[in-house]
């Protein structure tokens, strides 16, 4: 890969971040206009943005950001009220953004910012679209008493003599230097500086908290900087209590700079995905070979050998958690794209509505996040076109105006729940029954032996709805068994819950990570298989239990009274057992919960204890055989398959 190829990544990452982050404190103006946060947010972000796109020589991209830039230094001055006609423009010219950096990284001109340039020049009549890319020097803390603790630095940089693309480097110290504080000056300007209208030398001046040292290793962090010489310069210190000016009130750009995290606090490195994926294989491959040896030792009795396993042990699971660690995501990298899909939706249907989102900090898998996008997008346009009424009629019902869709994510032990539901007018069961009966999909006289989620779950059967008329945004069914799919492919569930006139709740079960799993493992006839522990209650003998058949089927009651209906695992795999045969000394019964929490028994041969399995796909050939998600190598060499608790069992029909 190339230098040049390098930054591209670089920015192609660095650029999205500050487009959701635009995007972001676009929608929270629109929420709170009176707010200075947000603005200083987009304004920041714009001017990042230009330039990023200005050191790489996409200038169709500088152009449009360098308005939209200009644009928010108007409502920064209170020169420009927020209004919707504002915020619609601003998030159209994030989108043309989002293409133009497509367009321009590939090196075609298939995109043409033209029309949103003039609409943002109309805004900016009257006015000098040449926004400051940095607080003036006038205008700046400068002319001001510094706060306790803060010093102003003067910095000269001096680039190699190798530097080849200058404004890329000065433009990195820039960055760097903003993290740690405010830069409030450059010679040349900053615009010069874009541009590489410089020689080897330019300044800074800097107001932080940082010592000179720091900002001096700051500086020389980057590469291709010869040297970086910074000097303190003479401001008076305000000590006085209470004089700093309100925020929103006339205040300083300084003093809305205070959040912004120390650079030392901030050290990431990026690192491909596929780089991850390789090195999870890796650690994968050692787990199993950690099995293989802990085997040999306790088969030779070496108290050395067995010394060094264990050891081997401790290095390999710290290993695995750490990468495995590395891989999760915070799920709301996928949830912080839906605020702004919401309100283009309810703008377009005339709808009022609120996204609240809870848990956005919960982790998943970067493989598991990158898949439930799509499913979470179907389950959104769902609720806001069928599921949230308009406002007239939600008044005239007695519910506010404005409808609420709630998005939230939870932890439960090795499974993340993401729970979708709306305030809307939900889903009638008897509605989706008689359309299934009609279409043939159940025999009306079986209603009573269906739960009213099980009903719901007919909705997701492909071509399946309930709308009366299709919508160009979507139609109550269409989709989810799209959404089924994709989740139940990841190896998690689907259930929805609702009430006619109250709403609708989608839940979906998600494992942590598809990788490495921590699960029960059993042997039937000499073949192995792996359960995973989320799905196993409890393991039992024939022995503490009470056996009876309903019938002419096994059945175990519980404790309480309640009756499961017991499956044996040889017999669901045809390897010869009798499924109608009782559960016998020397064999154990496995509790196994399904994703809403219905149990039913497994009969096993032997149990051979709690693993951990490194998940390997299976062949094409077995991929679509039910009852596997997948198969692993023991340690001794052995293949097990892990079974798929979700479909090992009949289902109702079938039975």
């Amino acid at each position: 890969m190339s230098e040049m190829d390098a930054y591209r990544d670089i920015f192609a990452s660095e650029s999205a971040e500050f487009i959701q982050g635009i995007t972001d404190g676009l929608l929270a103006l629109e929420s709170n206009s009176g707010d200075l946060e947000p603005v200083e947010v987009v304004f920041r972000g714009a001017h990042s943005l230009k330039g990023m796109a200005a050191a790489m020589g996409y200038d169709r991209t500088a152009d449009l950001t360098h308005r939209m830039e200009g644009l928010m230094e108007l409502v920064r001055s209170r020169t420009r009220a927020v209004d919707s006609g504002l915020i619609d423009l601003m998030l159209e010219a994030v989108d043309v953004v989002r293409e133009l950096i497509g367009d321009e990284m590939s090196g075609s001109e298939k995109v043409d910012p033209t029309l949103v340039i003039s609409r943002i020049d109309d805004f900016l009549t009257g006015e000098d679209a040449e926004a400051p890319a940095v607080v003036s020097a006038s205008a700046s803390p400068a002319t001001c008493a510094l706060s306790a603790g803060e010093n102003e630095f003067s910095i000269r940089v001096v680039l190699d003599e190798s530097c080849v693309l200058k404004a890329v480097r000065a433009y990195m110290v820039l960055k760097r230097l903003a993290h740690i504080g405010l830069v409030l000056e450059t010679v040349p300007s900053a615009r010069d500086i874009e541009d590489e209208r410089f020689e080897r030398e330019f300044s800074v001046v800097i107001r932080t908290t940082a010592r000179a040292e720091e900002v001096e290793r700051a500086v020389l962090g980057v590469s291709e900087i010869a040297a970086a010489h910074v000097s303190p310069l003479e401001v008076p210190v305000d000590e006085t209590p209470g004089t700093a000016v309100a925020e929103g009130q006339g205040s300083d750009p300084a003093r809305t700079r205070t959040q912004i995290p120390k650079l030392a606090e901030t050290q990431t490195v990026r690192v491909s995905i596929g780089h991850l994926d390789k090195i999870v294989d890796m650690v994968g491959e050692l787990v199993i070979l950690r099995s293989r040896l802990e085997r040999i030792a306790e088969s030779t009795g070496s108290r050395e050998l067995s010394e060094a396993v264990e050891n081997l042990r401790g290095v390999a699971s710290e290993l695995q958690h750490e990468v495995m660690h590395a891989r999760m995501v915070p799920v709301g990298n996928i949830f912080n794209r839906f605020p702004r899909m919401v309100r283009d939706l309810a703008r377009d249907l005339g709808k009022e509505i609120v996204l609240d989102m809870d848990g956005l900090d919960i982790e998943l898998d970067r493989t598991v996040l990158d898949e439930i996008g799509d499913p979470i997008v179907h389950l959104l346009r769902n609720s806001v076109d069928h599921g949230i009424e308009t406002p007239d009629v939600r008044e005239g019902i007695g519910k506010p105006a404005h409808g609420t869709i709630r998005l939230s994510a939870t932890r439960d032990r090795d499974l993340v729940r993401i729970t979708l539901g709306d305030d809307g007018n939900g889903i009638d069961a008897n509605k989706v029954w008689a359309k299934a009966v009609s279409s043939g999909l159940v025999e009306d006289s079986s209603r009573d032996s269906y739960r009213e989620d099980e009903i719901l779950l007919l909705t997701c059967i492909p071509g399946f709805s309930t709308a009366e008329k299709a919508t160009k945004v979507s139609g109550r069914g269409v989709g989810m068994d799209v959404v089924k799919g994709k989740i139940e492919h990841l190896g998690g569930s689907v259930n929805i819950y609702s009430i006619p006139g109250m709403g609708t709740e989608v839940l979906l079960t998600l494992p942590l990570t598809l990788a490495i799993i921590q699960s029960l493992l059993v042997s039937t006839k000499g073949r192995y298989f792996a359960i995973p522990l989320s799905s196993v209650d409890e393991a039992l003998s024939p022995a503490e239990v009470r056996l009876d058949t309903v019938d002419d089927a096994p059945v175990m009651i519980m404790r309480d009274g309640k009756v499961l209906p017991l499956f044996r695992l040889d017999s669901l795999f045809d390897m010869g057992g009798d499924p109608k045969r009782m559960p016998e000394d020397g064999e154990h019964i496995v509790l196994i919960a399904d994703n809403v929490g219905q149990q039913r028994g497994l009969v096993v041969g032997e149990l051979n204890g709690r693993t951990e399995v490194v998940v390997k796909p299976m062949s094409r050939m077995f991929r679509q055989t039910r009852g596997l998600g997948g198969a692993t190598v023991l340690g001794d060499g052995t293949i097990a398959f892990i079974l798929d608790t979700r479909t090992i069992f009949p289902t109702r029909e079938e039975l």
